[in-house]
């Protein structure tokens, strides 16, 4: 299958600079490169779309450059800011680059492509050749006219001139990156296009070459409306220290019905005729969430590996009653106790202070209303008597489940 028809059927296409994609995509091999801001000092799950594009490239014969932005990060990108962003000093941003492009080695899955940072050429950029050699060759009316601008001035919201020129570097990177490698497509956001064209525009003008830009649909939240990667509690991050795996699993298991599709064809590599397979089941059983339960599975791994994949796939189940303590492993056990809800406990002490001290109930009266109901289960055995007290014999390694209906539970860990 051609790499065109690949990218159509995965939703990855949105606009491209040539008349028709098959130009980029189908005929010469080409140099694709991707700039990825480091202002944070991890990716986060939106990053996946990007990384994954790239894949698809390489896996067509296509040279591959990932562009860490040391350099323009020192700025920051004004796209989708409505006000300034803070400056980050020389120091976090180059901790944050190195954080950055180790992740993108984990999420790459091999070392087959050229990474750089646009620190080692724009500090050594000079104002007046910059001026000269540079900013010639873009207009301010052309400038005021792109949305980043527009918007801010139409809010009457400042932007500096610092914000202003950056996309006269990106632009300046992209020559760079053609005239040391011979890139040639520039990929990103729907939200970067025009920051890639002004760079195609910037070559044509200025080295008199033909190069292109490619971008992909930004994916939102059907539900929510917001940008994804993003949840309540803010963004999924690809570091384990600031969202761990079993969270990350989570969030994928959550995603809506509406948008699930989507994601298994741009954040996995779960082949389309799989993806169609996987919906169909989806479809005969809703409730049985299996479009959720592969992509969970298939980002987890791809970020974090299978054994971390796997313990949280293990502790989702314990959780939600498909498997018991007893049928997982140690890690997962410890996983459990972790990042499960979970309650300090004694032996000895009732089922009803014990539903009341996990936060299971509000009140001793309802926890007996739901032992009564039969809604309340220890170890995996249902328990209906309201007098039964809590004994070595439930716990396993020094904890237990206790779970009320079908999605509450707490991990009880003796003390």
């Amino acid at each position: 299958m051609k790499l065109s028809e690949i990218l159509r059927e995965r939703g990855l296409v949105h606009q491209h600079s040539s008349e028709t994609l098959e130009a980029i995509t189908d005929g010469n091999k080409r140099t694709i490169y991707l700039g990825i801001d480091p202002s944070a000092d991890s990716l986060h799950a939106g990053n996946l779309v990007g990384l994954l594009v790239l894949r698809h490239f390489l896996e067509d014969g296509h040279t591959i450059i990932i562009l860490t932005g040391g350099g323009t990060g020192m700025i920051g990108d004004p796209g989708g800011k409505s006000e300034e962003r803070n400056l980050l000093d020389e120091k976090t941003i180059a901790h944050n680059t190195k954080a950055v492009a180790k992740q993108i080695h984990q999420v790459f899955g091999s070392s087959d492509f050229i990474e750089v940072d646009n620190a080692d050429w724009l500090s050594k950029l000079k104002v007046l050749e910059f001026l000269r050699d540079v900013g010639k060759h873009f207009t301010v009316n052309a400038m005021i006219k792109k949305d980043i601008v527009k918007n801010r001035l139409d809010a009457e919201s400042p932007i500096s001139f610092t914000e202003f020129s950056y996309s006269l570097l990106q632009g300046y990177d992209y020559l760079h990156l053609n005239d040391e490698y011979g890139a040639d497509v520039q990929v990103g956001g729907s939200d970067q296009w025009s920051n890639i064209l002004a760079g195609v525009e910037f070559i044509r003008r200025k080295a008199e070459k033909e190069v292109y830009a490619l971008t992909w649909p930004l994916i939102v939240n059907r539900s929510t409306g917001k940008k994804f990667g993003k949840s309540e509690a803010g963004a999924i991050w690809l570091d384990p220290k600031k969202t761990s795996p079993f969270q990350f699993y989570q969030f994928f298991l959550n995603a809506d019905d509406e948008s699930v599709e989507e994601l298994l064809l741009k954040i996995t590599l779960i082949p389309y005729e799989e993806v169609e397979t996987i919906m169909r089941a989806q479809h005969d059983n809703p409730a049985g969430r299996t479009a959720q339960k592969e992509l969970a599975r298939a980002v987890t791994t791809l970020v974090h590996g299978i054994e971390s994949s796997e313990n949280a796939e293990n502790v989702s189940d314990v959780l939600f009653g498909a498997k018991t303590l007893g049928e997982v492993s140690d890690d997962a056990r410890e996983l459990l106790a972790k990042e499960a809800p979970s309650a300090g406990i004694k032996l000895g002490i009732s089922i009803v202070d014990a539903l009341v001290e996990a936060k299971l109930a509000t009140s001793k009266r309802e926890a007996r209303q739901f032992i009564e109901d039969g809604a309340v289960s220890l170890a995996g055995a249902p328990i209906n008597d309201v007098n039964q007290v809590l004994e070595e014999a439930h716990f396993a390694n020094g904890i237990a489940l206790l779970r009320r209906g079908k999605r509450n539970a707490s991990v009880l860990i003796l003390d």
